[in-house]
This record gives structure tokens, C-alpha cells and sequence, in this order.
């Protein structure tokens, strides 16, 4: 434990604390545009599912800011040793010395990071200023925007009747061969795509003969009421023919095959025009402009650590 201002405490958040202190905090902001970080949930109930799936867990990851008794500010981390990348969960901050208390919170964070830490990611809406000075402040540098749109099930009237096949063994090769050369560099790999199959987990594809022309990564989340395209994937070669229209609306049907499933979501890259249009034409909307701001880190016997 360790003083923060006059009258402020920082410590780690216990295990029994990340459903009832740390993910109603965290939801609660998140609810603000001024205040919305990504990775981050808007309800409770969602804050302690992600919350759950980290690796570390957040009691190895997280650290609170108090004053008194009161919560004010929280702040953690996910970290992938593949991509050697950390994704920062803030910083999320209720006070006033808003800029002191998201200081601190980094400065007691920095020391948890793991060593295969080699970048880390901060990951906001333009809205909310803060983080964005924050970020600016300490030494990150814009990796671009992007949106996150959603998608009701009373605009499924306006989609088209698409079907597209199951994946079969057939195309895991050249499925895992297209989402390399796609995504060389990603927080989920090919073979991790095929791993993830279950009942809420569905790989729809295009073939044509023995040729893959495309595929669609989508998930539901039932008990959430919500559904997530994670990635839709077309060749350079086969682009123009409508393709990636018919994935994901087929996508889209299967999400809402799901009587609980009210709404879905997608992330896209600002710059992505082509996409951006696909999505907007079949009845996406715009519900967060989100920015990327990444930094080097240093490696192992740096001070800064």
C-alpha cells in the first residue's frame, strides 16, 4: 500500500473485490463519452465477465485509488507475450485532481508489467480528453481511430437474405493462410480462430470449388443479450463481388438466430472506407469515434521499470 496525495491510498484491488468494487466502478464511467475507455463494459455484469477472461487476473494487474473510503480512480492492464503488447484499462479517474490521481495510478502500474512487455496501448473515445492529454503526457503517440458500431435487431428488415456455409477441415489451411496474410500481426492467430469454434463461437465462409473467397468470426454472448463480428476477411484478388456484404449479413442472421441477441457490434479502422460503407449500407451506426495511442516500453533493467 502506498500514499498518493494527502489523504489518498493506492493498493492492489483484492480478489473478492473485482465484482463488487472494481467492475461497477469501471461500468459506471464507462457509461460517460467523456469518460469511455475501450476494452471497458457498461453494465456490471459485462465489466465482471471481461474481467474474468484477463490474463493476469486483475488482482495482479489492477491498482485502486482511494481517498478515505471512497473509490476514485482504477487502472490495469491485459498482456498477449506473442505480440509482446499490454492494453491498458484506463485510466479511469472520479475526482477532481483527476490529472495527479491518473499520474499515480500509471506510476504504480508501470512496476506490474510483465517482460515480454515491449508497447503499450491506451485506447479511448475522442471525447474523452483526459486520457487523451494523459496519454500525450506520458510519451504516446497516435496509432489511428477507429469506430465501434452497433447494430439492432429491429434493422434486420433491411438485410439482405444471405446464407454462407460452415467451415469445414477442408479450408483450415487456407483459412489460417488468409487470416495471417490479413492480420500478420493480431490479438487472436488462425489457429486460435479454428480453436474458439463452439456453440457461441461460428466461422461462416465463401467457397467457390475448392477455393476460399472469404470468411466471418462472429460470437454471441446470450446471457448479455449481445452478439460481436470479430473479424470479416476477403482476398485482395476476389474484392467488388459483393463478398463481404454477403458474410456479414449472414453473420448477422446467425447472431439473431438467437432469441436473447438484441444487439451486435463491430470494430472497424477509420481509414478502412470500403468497410466503413459495408457496414453503414447494411444499417450499422456509429456508437463510439475510438483512438489508438501506443508507446515503446522498456525492456528489463531500464529505469523506467
Amino acid at each position: 500500500m502506498s500514499r498518493l496525495l494527502e489523504g489518498f491510498t493506492l493498493r492492489p484491488v483484492a480478489r473478492e473485490e473485482v465484482a463488487t468494487v472494481l467492475a461497477p466502478f469501471l461500468a459506471r464511467l464507462n457509461r460517460e463519452p467523456e469518460r469511455h475507455i475501450g476494452y471497458c463494459d457498461d453494465t456490471p455484469e459485462m465489466m465482471v465477465d471481461t474481467l474474468g477472461r484477463l490474463s493476469p487476473a486483475p488482482e495482479d494487474t489492477f491498482r485502486l485509488a482511494f481517498e478515505g473510503g471512497r473509490l476514485v480512480g482504477a487502472f490495469g492492464f491485459e498482456t498477449d507475450a506473442r505480440m509482446g503488447r499490454a492494453w491498458l484499462f484506463g485510466p479511469q479517474v472520479e475526482h477532481e485532481a483527476w490529472e495527479a490521481v491518473a499520474d499515480a495510478l500509471f506510476a504504480a502500474v508501470r512496476p506490474l508489467l510483465p517482460e515480454h512487455v515491449r508497447e503499450l496501448e491506451l485506447y479511448y473515445d475522442v471525447r474523452n480528453t483526459r486520457c487523451h492529454e494523459a496519454g500525450v503526457r506520458w510519451g504516446f503517440g497516435s496509432a489511428g481511430d477507429s469506430y465501434i458500431l452497433r447494430f439492432e435487431r429491429s434493422r434486420m428488415a433491411g438485410v439482405p437474405r444471405e446464407t454462407a456455409e460452415e467451415l469445414t477441415p477442408a479450408h483450415h489451411e487456407a483459412l489460417k493462410a488468409l487470416h495471417h496474410e490479413l492480420w500478420p500481426v493480431s490479438w487472436m492467430t488462425g489457429e486460435q480462430l479454428l480453436a474458439k469454434q463452439d456453440e457461441h463461437h461460428r466461422l461462416l465462409v465463401l467457397t467457390e470449388g475448392p477455393e476460399l473467397l472469404g470468411y466471418v468470426f462472429a460470437k454471441v454472448q446470450p446471457e448479455f443479450g449481445e452478439g460481436f463480428i470479430e473479424h470479416v476477411a476477403v482476398p485482395e484478388r476476389v474484392r467488388g463481388r459483393g463478398l463481404g456484404r454477403r458474410l456479414v449479413a449472414a453473420a448477422l442472421r446467425w447472431m439473431f438466430s438467437w432469441d436473447e441477441v438484441k444487439v451486435t457490434h463491430l470494430v472497424v479502422r477509420a481509414e478502412n472506407e470500403a468497410a466503413v460503407r459495408l457496414y453503414r449500407g447494411l444499417g450499422y451506426e456509429v456508437l463510439h469515434v475510438m483512438r489508438a495511442a501506443r508507446r515503446p516500453w522498456p525492456g528489463p533493467g531500464v529505469a523506467e521499470r
